[in-house]
Order: C-alpha cells, then sequence, then structure tokens
C-alpha cells in the first residue's frame, strides 16, 4: 500500500504540498514533484515518471494531483491501471484520508469505475479511479467520455508500458477529454518497442538510424534505491546448469548438451534435439536440478525465521515465501506435483487460468496473508500484488524481455522491515538456457553501484551542508554487457572492473593467452546476438554472424590480431545496443 518515507533533509515548498503528521517525501518524490509543480507553469502537460517497484508510485500519482489541482490546470482526476488489484491500491479510503491529510490537501471524492451509474450519478466526484480495460470497453468508456467533459481532467497511467500507442486502450483513451498527464512505470518499455501512449519522447542519432528515447521527468533506479537503502532486498541471483544425455534411436548416436549449449541451437537441427528442448522443463531431472537448490535456501530461511518468531510474543511478523514462476498451466502442474512429493513440509498450491476464478483468488488471498508457503504461478501475480515476504523466485518460464522479466523479479524484491537488514536478501534461482544471466548480471551491478554511493554518502555525511539534488536524466534502454557466472554475489568492484583496470595497468601480456580470451569474448558475443535476432523474428545460425564479421576485416576470426579482435568485439558490442547488425 501507500507506505510512508521520511527524509531529514531541508524540503523545497511544492505547490499545494504542506507535510505535516511527521510525512516525508522520498527524495525521488520531492524531486519529482518539483520539477512537475515548474514543468505545469511552463504549459509543459505530459510527464514520464520512472520509479522502481516499492518506491511509492501511488503518493507520487495523488501528490501530483494535488500540484495540478492547486495551480488550477485541472479539477479532477482519472487514473487508469491495468489490473485490479492495482486499482483498489489507490482506492483504500483510510490510505487515501491519511495521505491527504499528511501532505496539508483537503479531502478529495473518489470512486471505482466499475460501474457506469455508480460515478455518472455522481458526476462531480474528484477522482476516478479505473482499469485500461473498462475504460475501452462499450459502456466503461461512454459513462468516461461523460465524466470527462464535466471538467478539466488530469490522468495518470499507471505501468504505463502496457498502453502502446497503438492499441485498442489507447485508442479509446485519445477521445477522453483531459488537460494534462503523467506516466509511472518502473520499466517504461516495451519488448514489441512499440511506442507508449502519452509518454514524452525525443530522438537521438545512432549512426544512420534515427532512435526514439523517452524522457522522464525524474527516474528512480535501482541504483537510487540502494543508495537510499530499505526499498529493495539486495538480490543473490544463481545460475544453474547442466547436461543431458540423448540418444538416436535409429542410428544409436549418442549426443551430450549443456542447457547453454542447448539455448543456441536452431532450425536444422536433429529434430530429437528440438523435442527434447521442448520437453525439457517436465522431466524430473530438469525439475530436480532447479529446485532442489531453491528448496534447499529455501528451508535454510524458513527454519532461521520460524525460531526467531518463536521468540517473539505476539510479533505479527511471516516467515518468507517462495515463488515459482512457470511457462505454462501443465507446467505448473507439474512443479507443483514434484514440489508436493519431494518437500511436503511446506504448503504449496498453484494457480493459473486452469484453476477456477473462485479458487485462485482464494489461493491468491492466502499466500498474501503468509497461509501458502509455495506459490506456482503462471503470470498472475504482477504489478501491485505486493507480498513482501517473498524472498525467494524460481524462474522457470522462457520469458527473456527486460521489462517483463524485471517485473516478475521485482515481485520478490521490496524490502520488508521485519526480516532486518541482513536478511532482506532476494534469492533468484534461473536455468542456464534462459538468456537472463545479462539482466541479472545489470541488476546486481545496479546494486553494488548504490550501495557504494550509500556507503560514501555515510561517510560523508557529517560534512555536507547542502543536499545535493540529482540532475535531471532521460530514460533509454541499452543492452547490458554479459559476464560468466554462475552466482552474482554482492562485491563493491566487480572482477569485470578489476581485470579491466588491471590490464591497462600491465605493460606485460601473454599475447597467446589474451587472443584466445578475446576469441572466446567475441564468440560468446556472436553467440548472444544470434539469440537476440532469433527473438526478433530473423532466421540465421551464429556463423551468419561470423560471416559478416569476414566480410567487414577481410578475415576470419582465427586469423585476427588483438588489435583486430578488439575492433571486432567493439562491433559486436555496438551491434547488440542496436540488436541488428551494423
Amino acid at each position: 500500500m501507500m507506505s510512508v518515507a521520511v527524509s531529514t533533509e531541508v524540503k523545497i515548498p511544492i505547490e499545494g504540498i504542506k507535510l505535516r503528521n511527521g510525512f516525508r517525501f522520498r527524495r525521488g518524490q520531492e524531486i519529482f514533484l518539483t520539477k512537475l509543480s515548474d514543468a505545469f507553469k511552463r504549459n509543459e502537460m505530459n510527464h514520464l515518471g520512472v520509479f522502481v517497484p516499492g518506491y511509492g508510485k501511488t503518493i507520487t500519482a495523488l501528490a501530483s494531483f494535488v500540484v495540478a489541482h492547486t495551480i488550477g490546470i485541472a479539477k479532477k482526476l482519472v487514473v487508469f491501471v491495468p489490473r485490479g488489484n492495482l486499482r483498489d491500491q489507490y482506492a483504500d479510503k483510510n490510505e487515501l484520508q491519511r495521505l491527504f491529510s499528511n501532505i496539508g490537501s483537503k479531502s478529495f471524492s473518489f470512486c471505482v469505475a466499475d460501474s457506469e451509474r455508480a460515478f455518472l450519478k455522481n458526476i462531480s466526484t474528484d477522482i476516478i479511479i479505473t482499469t485500461y480495460q473498462y475504460a475501452s470497453g462499450k459502456g466503461g468508456h461512454k459513462a468516461l467520455l461523460t465524466f470527462c467533459e464535466s471538467a478539466p481532467c488530469m490522468f495518470v497511467f499507471d505501468e504505463v508500458h502496457h498502453l502502446s500507442d497503438d492499441g485498442l486502450w489507447a485508442e479509446k483513451i485519445k477521445k477522453f477529454s483531459h488537460t494534462c498527464t503523467v506516466s509511472l512505470s518502473g520499466t517504461p518499455m516495451r519488448a514489441d518497442n512499440k511506442t507508449l501512449f502519452g509518454v514524452p519522447f525525443d530522438f537521438r542519432r545512432n549512426g544512420e538510424k534515427i532512435e526514439q528515447y523517452y524522457v522522464a521527468l525524474h527516474e528512480v533506479s535501482l541504483r537510487d534505491a540502494h543508495t537510499e537503502g530499505k526499498i529493495l532486498k539486495r538480490v543473490q541471483a544463481h545460475v544453474i546448469d547442466y547436461s543431458i544425455r540423448l540418444k538416436n534411436k535409429e542410428t544409436g548416436e549418442t549426443v551430450v548438451f549443456s542447457l547453454e549449449q542447448m539455448a543456441s541451437l536452431g532450425d536444422g537441427n536433429d529434430i530429437d534435439v528440438f523435442l527434447a528442448r521442448k520437453k525439457l522443463r517436465f522431466h524430473e531431472v530438469y525439475l530436480e536440478s532447479l529446485l532442489a537448490p531453491a528448496f534447499k535456501r529455501f528451508d535454510e530461511i524458513y527454519t532461521r525465521r520460524k525460531l526467531q518468531i518463536s521468540t517473539l510474543e505476539n510479533s505479527g511478523t511471516r516467515n518468507h515465501q517462495l515463488l515459482v514462476i512457470a511457462m505454462s498451466n501443465k507446467h505448473a502442474a507439474a512443479m507443483l506435483e514434484f514440489i508436493r512429493l519431494y518437500y511436503p513440509q511446506f504448503r504449496s498450491e498453484r494457480i493459473g487460468q486452469d484453476v477456477p476464478e473462485q479458487e485462485r483468488n482464494m489461493y491468491l488471498d492466502d499466500y498474501r496473508n503468509g497461509k501458502i508457503d509455495v506459490m506456482v504461478q503462471v503470470d498472475m501475480i504482477g504489478e501491485g500484488t505486493d507480498i513482501k515476504p517473498i524472498s525467494i523466485i524460481v524462474k522457470a518460464d522462457l520469458v527473456r524481455a527486460h521489462s517483463k522479466t524485471l517485473q516478475q523479479l521485482f515481485r520478490g524484491m521490496r524490502y520488508y522491515a521485519p526480516f532486518g537488514e541482513k536478511n532482506n536478501i532476494c534469492d533468484i534461482f534461473v536455468a542456464k538456457d534462459s538468456g537472463i544471466v545479462e539482466i541479472l548480471d545489470w541488476i546486481a551491478n545496479e546494486e553494488q553501484q548504490g550501495i557504494a554511493v550509500k556507503q560514501k554518502r555515510l561517510l560523508d555525511e557529517p560534512r555536507q551542508m547542502t543536499p545535493i539534488t540529482k540532475p535531471e536524466t532521460k530514460w533509454e534502454l541499452t543492452e547490458v554487457a554479459q559476464h560468466n557466472m554462475f552466482t552474482h554475489n554482492l562485491q563493491l568492484f566487480s572482477e569485470t572492473q578489476e581485470s579491466t583496470q588491471s590490464d591497462s595497468a600491465s605493460a606485460i601480456i601473454n599475447v597467446a593467452e589474451r587472443e584466445q580470451q578475446l576469441r572466446q569474448e567475441c564468440s560468446q558475443l556472436a553467440s548472444r546476438l544470434t539469440t537476440i535476432l532469433r527473438n526478433s523474428g530473423k532466421i540465421l545460425q551464429i556463423s551468419h554472424i561470423h560471416a559478416e564479421s569476414k566480410k567487414r576485416f577481410g578475415k576470419p576470426q582465427e586469423l585476427m590480431s588483438i588489435p583486430e579482435l578488439l575492433q571486432k568485439k567493439a562491433w559486436l558490442d555496438r551491434c547488440l545496443m542496436a540488436r541488428k547488425i551494423v
């Protein structure tokens, strides 16, 4: 819900905001609202705020309306959300009352738009909270048209990455009269690269190509959240690899593949390999390899927490929980069966579209309330489902999209104060063939950098007289280099950074070793590029990438010198950033 964030810094006055009752905005919320007030006065009416989940988008959205209302831009607010649970999050009467009291605003009337008659007969209602789906339906659309014409309206688009500019939802919303918009998301990007509705964007030149990127009024990144502290758990990611042995029934030929090797297999390979790839995730060996380490860790932290709870009187605190993300309903059923067979000491259930709605709502409520330890689910626990005690995630689906993967992982990354600083860790278990190692590496790096800044800030705090305001940033998604690792440990300086520093400082280089290292790095980058291009619909093999390199540099990789290999590596990095051969 709408958690209160406290800061001791001196605050710049924000239009319409007079903080009371000891309430303080988080640093990023204050910066956004200050910039928003100034922008509205400059007649700039459409804005994007990027906030990591758990940072307080609900508070930011409602405070933004107070600013717009005070300045005189909007008299009413319509909040659009993608899910009913997010709608309910905005519509908690006690929380709304507390918030408006804490920020020194008058209280506004509100209504959840799930019945046309409910808010049309109260057309003077100040705040309407609805879903994109309802706003696009025949009855809801007609009713909201009437409501939006009744007074100047501000729109808030929560989790705006759901709202593509050319989709049905956007087409319907475009017809609603409004004066200003605030779009909010932790991941303002789409896997299909479609433009988002109502989000400011700009252009830049990348070689011969003109690229579009979104412009955030303010961004609170993973790094910023870890710098502030007590917003996100630290992450410990475990990438599991193993080999499978396949035998051709006709020829008797036997082959062995690791998960990483299977991930690089494309069309044209032996049909047995292809079928094994499809069936692999149901195989007991696969399930044991992925689930056993996760449950070993879960049993450890669950038992330790259980002992802690037993020593507390009327603590009301919760134990750790585990979330399994399956790729289909059948896959979820197979995993639940395996879990119940080998780990009966934990209460486990599953939810999916094949589970009756009443039953899955009951299971989800029980999971939210801590009555279920392990939940296996298929895309049913998303934005707005705040279950902070989730401390272990097993990602067993095939989703590789950056934004969707982050939203999945965020389900277990929210800080839970009763665990204490030491035990606020989210363990993520994923198979080596999932293609998300680079995302995990990026998350770990953001965490490391954020904690490093926090430690430096704590050391400098006694000497620091005035707060430093973070300059305006522009949000853009870039490809992140992948490192070879199995467990992402928390270190202030990564091995990659240390090796780079060592290479630049050293005057002695083993040429053969350096060439071999660069050839391996080029091959790994080429493999990643092949996977990315296949995901975008292009049919090609890794040999096509090396052929393009040969045309560009005039020789095959095995004949390249160190400078030439460095050039090839730089070219492959550019290709990965552009997600195409450049």
